[in-house]
């Protein structure tokens, strides 16, 4: 059925064929899905079946799961890309759209493809994925079910004088249990100073009495993911550490109140940011309120101030306001959330309290 819809893009877009290589592209339309830098390819043609051009690695795996297409092995010594330029010679399309490519094999297709249009047109996979069906929202609910079980872990993992990796450890095994297939995106658990990286990294450092601590994960199942972060005081908070939390809490019920399809991504970061500049922290607030969410774990739709992107029914998207100050900390708060007719529904579910 994903087939079929997309091969109605392509029949709108009046092209020939589509040329696949991101693997969870590969494996939304097939239901195969390999490891991360696999390098299989999926050739659509408008009026003949797809092939999937496999490894010989992946030629079982692809050929007991991959449906809607024919599952084709690439022998040993051959390189992919000559293996596509075979296939799509003997074709003679006009007009060839690929998702994403290397410059050297793009120059090489288009060189050897003289008599198509060749050119990367990747939003028209996203028009579909963007949008999750029933299957896909069951598969993140559940994802979201085992991500709370891990927060649930973290935060009784959280103490002063116990070390970053600790906790992520405590995170990564209760999700593991829960049945995770692995974690969404590298476990984040960063204190003190290092709560003001958005994108830090956790490490040998021992959580202090006093200190933030932002934790953020996520959960794999069925190849969708979940998108959590929740930040705790290691002990006794000040009041200085109470509104700054206060402060992102309250933008955080902002933006979800704000979140229903039809509405504008870019008004929903207004509704978090107005909240964190009333309070004289704008310039802390240094990214977008969300992001969409599904077998990437950052995909459209963007939820920022410059986002041109409308959310529509069934988009499933985080709600992250922040706010960093590099000499106390960071405060982010995030739940993943489906968009709904008239309002949004949260998928995790784990208490937000600051200790």
């Amino acid at each position: 059925m994903r087939i079929k819809a997309f091969k109605h893009c392509l029949e709108e877009e009046s092209l020939d064929c589509f040329v696949l290589s991101d693997v969870n592209s590969v494996y939304y339309l097939t239901g195969f899905l390999d490891i991360p830098d696999a390098s299989n390819v999926l050739i659509v043609p408008l009026k003949d079946e797809p092939s999937l051009l496999v490894s010989s690695l992946s030629f079982k795996a692809a050929s007991d799961s991959a449906t809607e297409c024919v599952v084709e092995e690439v022998q040993r010594g051959k390189k992919m890309e000559d293996a596509v330029i075979e296939k799509l010679s003997r074709a003679n399309f006009k007009n060839v759209c690929f998702d994403t490519m290397t410059v050297p094999a793009y120059l090489k297709l288009s060189g050897e493809l003289r008599r198509a249009k060749v050119t990367p047109r990747p939003e028209l996979i996203w028009r579909l994925r963007r949008v999750k069906d029933d299957q896909e929202l069951e598969h993140m609910r559940k994802a979201a079910q085992i991500a709370d079980r891990g927060m649930e872990a973290a935060i009784q993992a959280v103490k002063p004088g116990v070390e970053e990796f600790r906790v992520a450890a405590e995170v990564e095994y209760a999700m593991r249990k829960m049945g995770s297939e692995g974690v969404a995106f590298d476990t984040i658990v960063v204190s003190g100073r290092k709560s003001a990286y958005p994108h830090g990294k956790c490490s040998a450092k021992r959580i202090k009495e006093g200190e933030f601590v932002v934790i953020d994960l996520g959960a794999t199942h069925m190849g969708y993911r979940s998108d959590i972060t929740r930040t705790v005081v290691a002990g006794r908070c000040d009041q200085r550490q109470a509104e700054i939390w206060n402060t992102v809490l309250e933008a955080h019920e902002a933006a979800f109140k704000t979140i229903r399809a039809g509405i504008k991504a870019c008004e929903v970061d207004r509704s978090a940011r107005t909240i964190i500049e009333g309070k004289g922290l704008g310039e802390r607030f240094i990214h977008g309120v969300g992001h969409g969410v599904g077998l990437n774990i950052h995909e459209p739709p963007r939820l920022g101030l410059d986002s041109e992107d409308t959310l529509e029914e069934h988009n499933v998207v985080t709600d992250e306001p922040a706010v960093y100050i590099p000499e106390l900390g960071g405060v982010r708060l995030e739940d993943t959330v489906v968009v709904l007719k008239g309002r949004g529904r949260r998928l995790t579910a784990s208490p937000k309290t600051l200790s």
